[in-house]
């Protein structure tokens, strides 16, 4: 459980921080997500964030992976940061259960049809607080989602988290990477010329600021 409860906590943080900024990633899955060599949490590849998303914007477009994206993208209705939450959701559930929660699709009909149709299967050796977060974030109805509507860290699920210790990086990770010094690891020359993202000064923002308050 303190696995769970510590690197949900640290993209709930990454989270926040994203949204604060007008910025939704919108291709949250595990493949997104790094742990540094200290053991805390990185979210990479900006390539299909959205930018400015302040004050209730709310933008369209299909977008995301197969199996991680939320029901308002699948219908092609207009959506926010909630799809960040529902994503995060999904991450959560196959983390507890080694599978996703429902059957990815690439035709986004076919997949929106199999999440209204699957009744979650939820383990046994879930605890009663993962069981009460879970379904607050696969929520259907996107006004009702938790992480866009109410207070996340408030759950029972992170009760005892000290958040101000996770902010500043001061708390103890469960597991740090052996990760060989960088004159050790083997040069890999690539095939094709990367492109340079449009995003590039949204690349660090994993990193939170010392300064930043999710509050305001």
């Amino acid at each position: 459980m303190i696995f769970y409860r510590f690197y949900t906590a640290e993209m709930v943080i990454a989270l926040q921080f994203l949204h604060s900024n007008g910025i939704i990633h919108r291709d949250l899955k595990p493949e997104n997500i790094l742990v540094d060599n200290d053991g805390h949490i990185k979210i990479c590849d900006f390539g299909l964030a959205a930018e400015e998303m302040f004050a209730g914007k709310e933008i369209s477009g299909l977008g995301g992976t197969p199996g991680y994206r939320a029901p308002e993208i699948l219908s092609l209705e207009k959506y926010d940061a909630g799809v960040d939450w529902w994503s995060f959701g999904v991450i959560m559930y196959e983390m507890a259960t080694g599978r996703q929660p429902f059957i990815p699709s690439l035709v986004p009909a076919r997949e929106f049809f199999e999440i209204k149709r699957t009744k979650l299967d939820f383990p046994s050796h879930m605890s009663q607080e993962m069981l009460d977060l879970l379904p607050k974030l696969l929520e259907m109805d996107k006004n009702k989602r938790l992480g866009v509507n109410g207070n996340i860290r408030g759950h029972p699920f992170y009760g005892g988290v000290n958040w101000s210790e996770l902010e500043s990086r001061t708390m103890p990770t469960p597991f740090k990477p052996k990760i060989p010094p960088v004159d050790k690891l083997k040069v890999i020359q690539p095939r094709f010329s990367a492109e340079t993202s449009k995003l590039d000064k949204v690349e660090d923002l994993s990193d939170v600021d010392s300064n930043w308050n999710w509050q305001e």
